[in-house]
């Protein structure tokens, strides 16, 4: 019989800590343009009812285009780089329109195309195409993103891209393309291994190079950057010497019963494979390699191994023993010295069921993630199909739901509902709290957690997530700034499930504070969802629109959330301080509507 998963995984993204924050205190990171359409500020904000309109104020850590009719340059950085992820915030003016070029050559499009349901390659995202002139301009090659993830002008944005620099020969001959490995949009895959022939449109030059500079469109629209980072990682990785492995065959427990015993087989080889081993199963394995690192610094391994396992570099614990399954995987990092880093893994396995598999990655401060197995030995272990639901219609599915915060888990919702839309908004409904917990843009949901093997109950959120504080809306106005987590009890709340209209999307019921309650959420012009509380017999109460560590108005009737990350739209609405966090609040009254615009 299998036995329940158990992952063991710090959680540890591989690359993070090669990362060189771009200083934004002042502009020495580009080279000067002559032109005063890119400043340093400390704050800005953008008006979701104006085209192209920015402010900015004044401070630090702030990059701000604010072109007009004579200052309208592009801005390029002042390094070169080959191989490098990048990695910024960023905020678009409404309408606004801009480009991050890698190497000067290859454009990622920015652009506002908030509440556009197919996006091509021009739109936010979108890999830009390439251009001829035949006489006329003829555009091809263009790469749309695989949905549009993009938030409403005025929020903040996150863009991660991995890029691989075209190779050449000795003679300078291109030998291979350039290559987007990965582009992610708030947390969202918009492309994976995309080659680029050649430069798109609008390059500093049409001849490809091994390094070229960043560059940021400056003659379009506002647009202003935060949180710039980079990895160079155009380094050579480090060296693996050939491996010593010892074999033991038994049904070993603990690492005590074979470490004392003779080995079975013993040999060398020059990548790592569990299959030195003559059996699927019953067998113990040491490997004893160095791994010649050629930049002092932090390092990051990922580990995929089936049966029991424990890590020794540098003479020092990097994994504890623990047992995984052949899909898991464990990340670590440590602190190494250049020169040679003795490597030293123990696996043990017991579990017949189970293939066997062994995986290793390493990543260095100048090097990108790099296999030190052959791939023979991680084909055992294929991942599993994905069991995946869409909202080609509206779509009401019950699960568990786990809410994550900054990649950190803070609860599992039991009674939740997801309701996708086929304009690609969806939301979750916590039922034991009358409240949304996440909004998302983009496919619907991942029920492998679900569905897969055993099974825990739980699906997942396939778009560009936002995740909400899991607290009642209709609270009592001495409780408005209570936290997370209110107990039903307390709040005096009981839920009456939810009913379905003609489009069979749901009203949710409940009892709160004495008032019977009717919850309605739909998605207007595709963009965002409006909120409808029909509330009889109000006594006092306050409808709380939002909880969170920032709280700001930014127009009569509109606000953002935690650092703008999130608007509502609402009327009469208040903000207070409550301790260290802010509301905003209405009166509840019989009918209370806003929006949520993200």
């Amino acid at each position: 019989m299998k036995k329940l998963l158990l992952v063991m995984s710090l959680c540890l993204p591989l690359g993070s800590f090669a990362q060189e924050t771009v200083s934004l205190n002042d502009l020495s990171f580009w080279k000067p343009t002559g032109k005063a359409n890119w400043q340093i500020a400390g704050d800005v904000t953008a008006d979701l009812t104006k085209n192209e309109t920015m402010t900015a104020q004044a401070g630090k850590g702030i990059l701000v285009n604010l072109p007009d009719a004579n200052n309208r340059a592009n801005l390029l950085s002042a390094a070169e780089y080959g191989d490098v992820d990048v990695e910024f915030d960023f905020m678009m003016a409404s309408h606004s329109n801009s480009g991050f070029y890698l190497q000067g050559r290859y454009e990622i499009q920015l652009l506002d195309s908030w509440g556009v349901k197919k996006p091509a390659y021009g739109d936010c995202g979108g890999i830009y195409k390439r251009r001829k002139f035949i006489p006329q301009e003829y555009l091809y090659e263009g790469h749309a993103p695989r949905i549009n993830a993009c938030l409403a002008p005025g929020l903040w944005q996150h863009m991660q891209i991995s890029f691989q620099a075209p190779r050449f020969d000795a003679a300078g001959k291109k030998i291979a393309n350039a290559k987007v490995i990965s582009i992610k949009l708030n947390g969202y895959v918009l492309h994976e291994n995309v080659e680029l022939t050649g430069p798109t449109g609008g390059p500093i030059s049409e001849d490809e190079a091994p390094l070229g500079p960043f560059m940021i469109q400056g003659d379009h629209g506002a647009v202003a950057f935060r949180n710039f980072k980079v990895a160079d990682l155009s380094g050579k990785p480090a060296v693996m010497a050939p491996i010593a492995y010892k074999v033991f065959y038994g049904k070993f427990k603990e690492p005590k019963d074979f470490l004392s015993k003779k080995p079975d087989a013993t040999g060398t080889i020059n990548t790592l494979s569990w299959d030195v081993s003559k059996q699927t199963n019953d067998f113990a394995q040491i490997f004893t390699t160095t791994l010649d690192v050629p930049k002092a610094g932090k390092h990051s391994f990922e580990f995929q191994l089936a049966g029991k396992y424990y890590v020794n570099v540098n003479g020092k614990e990097l994994l504890p023993d623990a047992w995984t399954f052949s899909r898991d995987k464990r990340f670590a990092e440590m602190d190494l010295p250049a020169g040679k880093v003795p490597v030293e893994i123990t696996v043990y396995k017991t579990d017949g069921w189970m293939p066997p598999i062994l995986g290793m990655w390493v990543q260095g401060p100048s090097f990108r993630s790099t296999a030190y197995h052959s791939l023979a030995s991680t084909l055992a272990g294929p991942p599993a199909d994905p069991i995946l639901l869409d909202a080609k219609e509206p779509i009401v599915f019950r699960s568990f739901t786990d809410l994550f915060k900054e990649g950190k888990k803070l609860k599992r919702v039991v009674h939740s509902v997801n309701v996708g839309n086929p304009s690609n908004l969806h939301y979750t409904y916590d039922l034991d709290n009358g409240a949304i917990v996440q909004i998302w843009k983009g496919d619907f949901l991942d029920t492998s957690p679900m569905w897969d093997d055993r099974g825990d109950g739980s699906s997942r959120a396939r778009g560009a997530l936002l995740t909400l504080p899991d607290s009642p809306v209709l609270v009592a106005s001495a409780d408005k700034g209570t936290s997370t987590d209110t107990p039903a009890e307390a709040a005096a709340y009981r839920p009456l499930g939810y009913d379905l209209d003609a489009n069979d999307l749901p009203t949710f019921r409940y009892k709160m504070l004495g008032s019977d309650v009717e919850d309605q959420i739909r998605v207007t012009d595709n963009k965002y969802l409006t909120r409808t509380l029909s509330i009889k017999n109000p006594a006092g109460q306050v409808v709380r629109l939002a909880l969170g560590n920032e709280i700001s108005k930014v127009a009569d009737d509109t606000y953002t959330v935690d650092g703008k990350s999130y608007y509502i739209k609402a009327s009469g609405a208040t903000i207070e301080s409550v301790g260290a966090q802010k509301v905003l609040t209405v009166p509840a009254s019989e009918k209370v509507q806003y929006a949520i615009m993200w």
